[in-house]
């Protein structure tokens, strides 16, 4: 008798031993994605996917910095919380995990190997080590080549490209280093954005001193700050709207607001010690072909500017530069010659990116949020929202409701046809049932 109650006691010891190490492994492949800065309903899709390798189910809540893990084996349970103090995008990193998981599902002889978990471990411990690709100077260059083309986008000309090259390039290098060191986002982006608009204007003020040139150039300082514009939250939080987790998506959006407002806040600060207003750039007149062609390559490098800028390695981030070479084009052309609604023409052109990114994710071998993401980025208006929080700022309630509304639409369009294109391609989005047991 005595002997029996220890041998059970033993194998419930190390069924729960083993029920801890699983729960510990799927928390862990959790908070990469969500440090990655995918969306919530990836993450529990992962950890779903490798509960099942573990013969475990998982259950999990999530939220922009926080999962809340319940794992199952049998009678017993375990739950588990952690919470991320920082925020951030990496394409490479989320490519990894899912290049992972991927490979183990393609392979399930793997799962019942008495090494398993070892194996799994040292998996995860390589991918969370793994350095950035690109270090602070290249990833301000990436921000000066994504400003730089996105200023043209916008309407700017050459004079204004070249003076958002600098700012946005020595802007965001600033912002990279503060965020090496661990400082307060906030703080980080108020810093960064203070940086670009008061070199934008000390560039020109220089010019327009030596060559006289337009004091109307000045106004594509607002250019120069849209790197700060958090294009992936403000994405991934309305897909995950779309998936009804307003738990995520909410939090997520909220904190692409506060991130806006910071930055806008900052370079109204500085616009107003130099006496500044938004101001209509001067936009070059080209005739409809060379125009097209010149939407085509700073589609192209803005996109692959701000891929890059995720981390995403060349490959992923040239993939995603045709993607969005191609879409952004066509929405720009369709409001200039065709007259359709700048909302209307978002949410096309982004439901284009989803189909596309379907193609080529699985040619490539990549997720598609680190080719859809990055692709439809290009086409947030970044300055229609520094428009609206400047003149909030300013007390101009009806300009600031203005260009508020406008910034609004077109930032729901653009989620909501990359959310067309993944119900039209994933029944588990075309379909309110939820995911199967095996993902």
């Amino acid at each position: 008798m005595s002997t029996s109650h220890t041998t059970a006691q033993s194998s419930n010891t190390f069924s729960e031993s083993m029920l801890n190490r699983k729960s510990d492994i799927v928390l862990r492949v959790g908070k990469i994605c969500l440090a990655s800065g995918t969306g919530s309903y990836r993450v529990k899709q992962s950890m779903a996917k490798v509960a099942h390798m573990l013969g475990v189910v998982n259950q999990a809540h999530v939220t922009l910095t926080e999962i809340d893990s319940t794992c199952r084996q049998g009678n017993q349970f375990k739950t588990e919380v952690c919470t991320l103090y920082s925020v951030g995008v990496n394409n490479h990193r989320i490519q990894q995990i899912e290049t992972l998981i991927i490979d183990l599902e393609a392979n399930p002889t793997q799962w019942f190997k008495p090494n398993f978990l070892d194996e799994l471990d040292h998996q995860l411990s390589r991918i969370e080590q793994q350095p950035g690709l690109y270090r602070p100077l290249m990833s301000g260059l990436f921000s000066a080549i994504a400003c730089s083309s996105f200023t043209f986008l916008v309407g700017g000309g050459f004079m204004e490209m070249l003076g958002v090259f600098f700012a946005a390039g020595l802007g965001h290098l600033v912002r990279r280093l503060l965020m090496d060191k661990h400082l307060n986002h906030f703080f980080a982006t108020m810093v960064a954005a203070a940086v670009a608009a008061a070199l934008y204007f000390l560039i020109f003020s220089v010019i327009k001193h030596v060559y006289g040139i337009n004091s109307q150039h000045e106004a594509g300082y607002i250019a120069s700050m849209l790197f700060l514009i958090p294009g992936f939250p403000l994405i991934t939080g309305v897909l995950d709207l779309a998936k009804l987790d307003f738990s995520s998506g909410i939090q997520r959006i909220g904190y692409a607001v506060a991130i806006i407002f910071c930055a806008t806040f900052s370079a109204w600060l500085v616009a107003v010690c130099v006496n500044m207003e938004p101001q209509p750039l001067l936009t070059p007149h080209l005739n409809d072909g060379l125009l097209f062609v010149f939407r085509l390559l700073a589609s192209f490098f803005g996109v692959l500017g701000f891929s890059l800028m995720f981390n995403s390695p060349m490959r992923t981030a040239t993939t995603a530069a045709a993607i969005g070479m191609i879409a952004n084009t066509l929405r720009l052309s369709s409001i200039d010659w065709w007259h359709v609604p700048p909302q209307a023409a978002s949410l096309l052109a982004a439901c284009l990116v989803g189909l596309l990114a379907c193609v080529f994710s699985q040619i490539r071998h990549c997720p598609r949020i680190a080719l859809s993401v990055p692709a439809v980025c290009i086409m947030v208006p970044g300055v229609y929202m520094f428009r609206a929080v400047y003149y909030l700022e300013q007390n101009n309630i009806l300009n600031a409701i203005n260009w508020s509304i406008q910034a609004l639409l077109i930032v729901v369009a653009l989620p909501m046809g990359l959310a067309l294109a993944r119900m039209f391609t994933d029944k588990e989005w075309a379909y309110t049932s939820g995911p199967s047991k095996n993902s």
